[in-house]
């Protein structure tokens, strides 16, 4: 499919908007989007931008979740990394990405991964989505066992680190009850 726009790039970005039962779609590339964002505020479709707002009240504060990765801030430069780190697929910078909240384009996520995700991690305490489960499931028990297994094994390693050898053979052997818990739960199957 071709962008609305330029009638020339491949559509990667779709945008439906549904105002009183009608349905209007746009269909642009990763060019045309950029542009159109930067250049027509009333782009934001659906209402206000959550991300701008927030970054208008806190412009003169540091948010701690879209600061650089020590490892980017070293590859570009310690002076204004902000301004020298952009996407090489549609030039969207870090910048951009602190204003709005928003990306240009699906290799975006690629360059500024280490900073979504360290977002992500602040806004969602952790990486890892635990919201409902999908309908029609029966396992109610084994998503909270998983999760508690992944923090066991995380403070398991936290205390061997610090050389604590009884409390990491407690958790060890916490982690070896749940396993086989869980175990038995799914069928034998190993998780």
């Amino acid at each position: 499919m071709l962008c609305d726009i330029c009638k020339q790039n491949e559509a990667t970005i779709h945008i439906q908007e549904i105002i009183n039962g009608e349905k209007k779609t746009l269909n642009l590339c990763g060019d045309c989007a950029a542009k159109k964002s930067k250049n027509d505020p009333a782009f934001d479709i659906g209402g206000f931008n959550l991300a701008e707002m927030l970054y208008n009240l806190s412009e003169n504060m540091e948010i701690p979740g879209l600061k650089l990765p020590e490892e980017q801030q070293e590859k570009a430069g310690a002076d204004d990394t902000a301004a020298k780190l952009s996407c090489p697929g549609c030039g969207w910078s870090l910048q951009g990405l602190r204003k709005t909240g928003r990306v240009g384009c699906p290799q975006c996520y690629k360059t500024f991964r280490s900073v979504i995700m360290e977002a992500l991690e602040n806004m969602h305490r952790g990486k890892l989505h635990v919201g409902k489960k999908p309908g029609g499931s029966k396992d109610d028990e084994s998503p909270r066992k998983m999760l508690e297994l992944m923090n066991l094994q995380k403070e398991l390693d936290e205390l061997v680190q610090r050389e604590e050898y009884e409390k990491a053979a407690e958790v060890r052997d916490t982690i070896i009850q749940l396993k086989e818990s869980l175990k038995k739960q799914t069928g034998g199957k190993s998780k």
